[in-house]
């Protein structure tokens, strides 16, 4: 195990490639001492953590159009398109049940990112379990006006890229000098302006929660700036960065399970190509 930690940004289904790197660690046996995940990003994580190599890729392309798993009708009832609760059910032989157990007893500590109406700030819960897990997950990939706002123990929440898309700065103040990050996009991507209707959208369904509102609309300018740092940081050595070498076209909601079973395998074969050179940077004295 590395004392470092391990960032995993969100993006719907294409956490594809994070669950390729991911399956790859698991190959090679890698762990960190704290894993921190949003939306996506956190779903990945579960199952990294409860070791279960291959899960999420089995899920998303065998069961991407089981109704029970996704459906967009889900969203006229303000549920999660995405039903999570599917996901940790007992389903006995007829697919990889999620192992709790092992989930529980992990030595790997796993942070989940969530965004915080009331003050529109990221809030972060360490090492969830059982039904707490299952809401916290909720919360961190509850889209905006798709999805009720989830009821969490820090409060009423949606989704953590709000707040907080990729927490490296998380990572660094709880003390890491070694941190490694899986994009799910590209290094050269940035994020344009929001449509004047979105803002408007936010401002009129979020009118109670003003300081959510702000970091709502304000989301474009502060992923880029954490893109931005991230490259910084990055050159300098201070930072590891496993991401797409190419620009990733599957959509949040990707139909097409080949494309699903594509950026899997890029992600497992990227992250081997990198195993060496982070593994080095990982057990190499601080910068």
């Amino acid at each position: 195990m590395y004392k470092a930690a391990l960032v995993l940004e969100g993006g719907a289904l294409r956490g594809q490639y994070t669950a390729g790197v991911l399956d790859t660690f698991m190959d090679q046996r890698v762990q960190f001492e704290t894993v921190i995940g949003v939306s996506a990003g956190a779903l990945c994580g579960t199952n990294y953590i409860s070791n279960q190599r291959g899960r999420t890729n089995d899920i998303n392309v065998n069961y991407r159009h089981d109704k029970n798993y996704i459906a967009m009708r889900r969203a006229l009832l303000r549920k999660d398109i995405i039903n999570l609760d599917y996901l940790f059910e007992e389903h006995g032989d007829s697919w990889e049940d999620f192992d709790h157990e092992t989930y529980d007893n992990s030595p790997m500590k796993f942070v989940v990112v969530a965004t915080a109406l009331m003050h529109g700030r990221a809030v972060y819960f360490d090492h969830p379990q059982g039904k707490d897990l299952v809401q916290t997950l909720k919360a961190s990939s509850a889209m905006p006006f798709i999805t009720a706002p989830q009821s969490t123990p820090q409060g009423l929440c949606l989704d953590g890229g709000i707040a907080d898309s990729i927490p490296f700065e998380y990572a660094q103040l709880a003390g890491y000098d070694k941190i490694v990050v899986i994009r799910t996009r590209n290094r050269e991507y940035r994020k344009g302006p929001d449509p004047m209707a979105l803002d408007r959208a936010y401002e009129h369904s979020f009118g109670d929660y003003p300081e959510f509102v702000t970091a709502a609309k304000s989301r474009p300018t502060m992923y880029n700036h954490q893109a931005d740092e991230l490259d910084r940081l990055e050159k300098a050595g201070k930072v590891f960065v496993i991401a797409p070498k190419e620009p990733v076209t599957v959509k949040r909601l990707e139909g097409d399970t080949d494309k699903l079973s594509m950026l899997h395998a890029t992600g497992q074969h990227e992250a081997a190509d990198r195993m060496m050179a982070m593994r080095m940077y990982c057990e190499s004295a601080s910068i």
